[in-house]
């Protein structure tokens, strides 16, 4: 199967595959840790990589006019769905149908990795953020667990067959600074993986109060920057 029309085959089912903790907490990092100072209203929005438009749908609360692409055009249509006044659009992270400097705000969040050249994608979306624009981006941290992934796919504990292409904590640092990004916060999410529920409150609190101390061997890494 072709890697990128892989994620059309799981569209149906893709809310259930999620980890909502995990979700919810990436919401909460870019949208109240980031982006929680700034007004959002009327302001333009790109959701890259907008799997059903659950970051969509925050961003609309807060104001925002908002354009939703993803690479499946399955997701797209369910992203519109719930959310009728988003644009929506079929398109690559890596080929981004849009003009330079267009967006006041760019997200994307654990999307990334799912494309062959993660840094790639990141240029590509520095590249149609307006200068003195915002980005947010997430992804899991290729430095400390990657590991996990090899066990799993070892034990064939899951079926995943798109791409995962993880990214080191300070490589995606260093690519936004060399790239024309400010950072303006830098940290990392979920100290250890949340596979079991009843202990996520700790985990919660943990990360807290470590997810900048300890952000390299945290299991995400979540990056907040401005273009200059």
């Amino acid at each position: 199967m072709d890697k990128e029309k892989f994620y059309d085959t799981i569209a149906d089912d893709f809310d259930s595959i999620m980890n909502m903790y995990d979700t919810n907490r990436r919401i909460e990092v870019i949208f109240d840790d980031f982006l929680g100072s700034e007004d959002l209203k009327n302001k333009t929005l790109l959701d890259g990589g907008c799997g059903t438009g659950l970051f969509t749908k925050k961003a609309i609360e807060r104001g925002a006019k908002v354009t939703s692409l993803d690479i499946a055009p399955k997701l797209v249509e369910l992203t519109i769905k719930k959310n009728p006044s988003a644009t929506g659009i079929e398109g690559s992270l890596l080929e981004l149908p849009f003009e330079d400097n267009l967006f006041d705000f760019v997200i994307s969040s654990d999307v990334i990795e799912h494309t062959p050249d993660p840094l790639a994608a990141v240029k590509e979306l520095i590249r149609v953020l307006k200068p003195g624009g915002k980005i947010c981006i997430t992804v899991p941290n290729r430095t400390f667990w990657f590991f996990s992934v090899k066990i799993a796919e070892a034990l064939k504990l899951r079926d995943y067959q798109g791409f995962e292409n993880w990214v080191h904590y300070n490589d995606l640092k260093n690519f936004l600074k060399r790239n024309n990004v400010r950072i303006l916060n830098f940290k990392g999410i979920h100290l250890f993986p949340f596979l079991i529920p009843a202990l996520n409150p700790m985990l919660y609190k943990i990360d807290k109060k470590t997810d900048e101390k300890l952000g390299k061997f945290m299991v995400n890494v979540a990056a907040f920057g401005t273009k200059e």
